[in-house]
């Protein structure tokens, strides 16, 4: 090899060595920005998901609640009932009257 070509390979590997260097240099920046990008993006999707569920959560705690406050209201309805039917059952037998109990409203035991 003359002495051209080594010197002409040395330039093309100094350069090449530089080259390089600029680039990792440049790309530290770019992979900070492009992480920070990333985490922003996540950060966004996260947020909206989080609100589009606290929503959901929110109508169903709601509907859960309309549901319980109709079950209480129907069985103190139920209860009353019950009573009034004790009270007509009673009052038909203190006259005289023959009459059955009245049908369970609840199931054996929990009235």
């Amino acid at each position: 090899m003359n002495a051209w070509t080594v010197g002409g390979g040395v330039v093309v590997a100094l350069a090449s060595l530089i080259t390089a260097g600029v680039l990792v240099v440049k790309m530290r920046p770019e992979s900070r920005k492009l992480r920070a990008d990333a985490t922003a993006a996540l950060l966004t999707a996260t947020t909206a998901t989080t609100t589009e569920l606290a929503g959901q959560v929110a109508k169903l705690h709601a509907e859960t609640n309309r549901l319980w406050e109709a079950q209480h209201a129907q069985e103190r309805r139920i209860t009353d009932h019950v009573r009034w039917d004790r009270q007509v059952v009673d009052t038909l037998r203190s006259l005289g009257g023959e009459i059955s109990d009245p049908p369970p409203l609840y199931p054996e035991g929990t009235s």
